[in-house]
């Protein structure tokens, strides 16, 4: 009986799905902004915004004016450029594609005038309520794209502005 209870215990803990989300990062060097695509798993984000609000909220229930007037303040929040927090006119939301358990959410982020050789971004994006989360970052810049794992420690990725030769 005590080697089936340990069995189901390790296999569950195995089994366990880590939090993360996908983050898609781009400099546009003609509108002077970084395009910032990031899926987020409903619960996640619910387990946010029920500790943001103080009140259940159900992602698949949002209209898109709901979403854009809960879930961008609280992106607007969760996101720092160069360190600082992102005022008003430096975010933009964009919109959202709502899947079934996890939604792409599309924003763009407008540096301080003018916009530096590299910038860096923080994403601190549910870690208040998830602070095992990683963040699994592709950076696109031309043709070329690297890929980084950001976590609580390490919540930070470095977007260079000038144009990539190839």
């Amino acid at each position: 009986m005590l080697t089936l209870l340990l069995t189901v215990l390790t296999s569950t803990w195995l089994l366990h799905p880590g939090h993360s989300t996908r983050v898609e990062v781009q400099w546009n060097g003609e509108s002077e902004r970084i395009e910032l695509a990031i899926r987020i798993d409903h619960g996640d984000l619910e387990a946010a915004l029920r500790k943001r609000l103080g009140r259940v909220v159900r992602i698949e229930a949002l209209t898109d004016q709901q979403a854009q007037q809960w879930i961008a303040p609280y992106l607007q929040d969760t996101l720092r450029l160069d360190g600082s927090k992102l005022t008003a006119e430096q975010f933009t939301w964009v919109g959202w594609e709502r899947k079934q358990i996890s939604s792409w959410i599309y924003t763009e982020l407008k540096p301080e005038q003018p916009a530096a050789t590299q910038l860096s971004l923080q994403i601190l994006t549910l870690l208040e309520v998830e602070p095992e989360l990683n963040h699994v970052v592709t950076l696109r810049q031309g043709e070329q794209q690297e890929s980084r794992v950001l976590s609580k420690e390490k919540p930070v990725i470095v977007i260079t502005t000038a144009p990539v030769t190839p």
